[in-house]
């Protein structure tokens, strides 16, 4: 913009390693204060006018970043250059979970972390301020973030430059506090109390905004701490659909219920020898066929055949229905009534056909009971359950993808 000063522009410093002579360029300009030496390994001190050698390394040196340094990329709208990298470690439950740190670098943003994990990325922003942190929570900018896991990290491998003093074997007691998409971590060493913030990344943007890496990245391992849910939308819309759509059930319902009228059509005693009895249904619907029997200690079952209707076919529905009850000194078991539902039955006159099954105990008489255009409960019951079906399998699959979140940290 016109009347603004340009930026200064601060030239590259070309130097090289005191241990193997290499070459270096170093790309944080003045920011740099430790550097470790992509060719030998050797960790340099650049804080003075001279560099100074503080850690040798001897014999051939093959560790190598996820991304090359000086790899540039744009991420989050800003374009950032690897400047260094480091892998470090933690100890748990007897594994070694070891992760890498790529070090960004922008001369007007300053610098950003790309760490990987098993095929994980997530971008980290060092915080000016100070989170609040309690036993199992931490809180910054209004948003709470629970407990994932405490450890001890430890440098395994550097390269390249970092704006602090760094070497292998470095320990720092960390602290992750997770909120999907975000991480809120807690570095503390003997110097200094650091809070940091990361942001999970889908690992398409990052080859996308990095191009190919040096070394491939795997396959996505487990779940990450801060890797959000992929069935969290799907449940929010759900939960919004299925209310939607157990009003209308409850609308429809109600106007079902509303409509069956429960219209006595014949009531009779059934003999032990059987009994036909010719029938009309005006409504049809749902039948529902009830029998009560004086059972003492005894049983019966009866056979019940509905044929008809008389005139337009000879179809039989069947129906079963067994009364038995049994007692003793401080028990009973059983009912001396039952009833059962039969349904799709169309209008028209129909056969009753009921038999005692030839091995009943109870040889009396049956009251029997004949309804039409009954109210099928389980229509009800079975329609308001098949509306939980889809919610229930995508809270099914939320859940077990917090469960496997959840198994890598403190509290599994």
């Amino acid at each position: 913009m016109a009347g603004e000063p340009e930026p200064a522009v601060v030239p590259a410093r070309e130097l090289r390693c005191p241990n193997c002579g290499a070459p270096w360029t170093l790309r944080g300009f003045n920011t740099t204060r430790t550097l470790g030496c992509e060719h030998c390994g050797s960790v340099i001190d650049t804080s003075g006018e001279h560099w100074q050698l503080v850690e040798k390394v001897e014999g051939a040196y093959n560790a190598r970043p996820r991304f090359a340094l000086g790899t540039r990329g744009e991420l989050m709208g800003v374009k950032w250059e690897v400047i260094g990298w480091c892998s470090r470690y933690v100890r748990a439950y007897g594994q070694k979970f070891t992760w890498e740190e790529h070090l960004l670098y922008n001369p007007y943003e300053g610098f950003r972390y790309l760490v990987y994990q098993d095929g994980h990325f997530v971008f980290v922003t060092p915080l000016p301020g100070v989170a609040t942190s309690r036993p199992m929570a931490a809180a910054y900018e209004d948003k709470t973030y629970k407990h994932f896991s405490t450890g001890k990290a430890i440098v395994e491998e550097v390269l390249g430059e970092f704006p602090w003093e760094v070497r292998r074997g470095d320990t720092a007691k960390t602290d992750d506090y997770v909120a999907p998409p975000l991480i809120l971590s807690k570095e503390e060493t003997a110097e200094e109390v650091t809070w940091s913030r990361g942001e999970y990344v889908e690992p398409d943007v990052v080859l996308k905004a990095f191009g190919k890496p040096a070394r491939a990245v795997s396959q996505r391992k487990g779940v990450h701490a801060c890797q959000p849910n992929p069935h969290r939308p799907m449940i929010d819309w759900m939960l919004k659909a299925t209310g939607a759509a157990l009003v209308l059930w409850a609308l429809i319902s109600f106007i079902y219920m509303a409509s069956n009228r429960s219209v006595p059509v014949w009531s009779g005693a059934v003999p032990a020898d059987g009994h036909a009895q010719e029938i009309v249904l005006t409504r049809g619907g749902t039948v529902e066929v009830s029998a009560e029997a004086p059972c003492d200690n005894s049983w019966v079952f009866l056979n019940a055949m509905l044929v008809g209707p008389q005139g337009v076919s000879e179809e039989a529905q069947y129906a079963g229905l067994e009364v038995e009850y049994y007692h003793g000194p401080d028990w009973t078991e059983g009912s001396r009534s039952t009833s059962t539902l039969v349904g799709g039955i169309a209008p028209g006159r129909y056969l009753l056909q009921v038999t005692h099954h030839p091995e009943s105990t109870y040889k009396g008489d049956v009251a029997l009971h004949v309804r039409e255009d009954v109210t099928a409960f389980r229509y009800v019951c079975c329609s308001f359950f098949l509306f939980l079906i889809v919610p229930i399998v995508a809270a099914i699959k939320t859940a077990t993808f917090e469960q496997q979140r959840w198994a890598e940290s403190d509290h599994g």
